[in-house]
């Protein structure tokens, strides 16, 4: 049954091309800062950290309104949007 729910939730995700519908804006910005500090600054785009998880979580329309998660015992900070959109305007259209 918990491998049915799965599949389905996977399957949402890849096929509409949107966020995991259930899941915390905090935990996706944790995910996103694990995966920013294994890339390289070129991998990143040129972006820090706090600006590629803001772009991420633009493009998947979520944490809008979120402006710290919690990541390794501390409260971290995220880039603003408009610090995002002036690197990347194309994303006006999806904020």
């Amino acid at each position: 049954m918990i491998a049915r729910k799965l599949l389905v939730e996977v399957w949402h995700v890849l096929s509409e091309k949107v966020a995991d519908r259930h899941i915390a804006p905090e935990m996706a910005a944790s995910k996103l800062m694990t995966w920013s500090w294994e890339l390289t600054d070129e991998q990143r785009d040129g972006m820090t950290s706090r600006q590629f998880i803001r772009y991420h979580l633009m493009r998947l329309k979520m944490g809008a309104d979120l402006t710290r998660f919690p990541y390794g015992g501390r409260l971290r900070p995220l880039a603003s949007v408009d610090e995002v959109l002036a690197l990347h305007p194309e994303l006006k259209s999806e904020a």
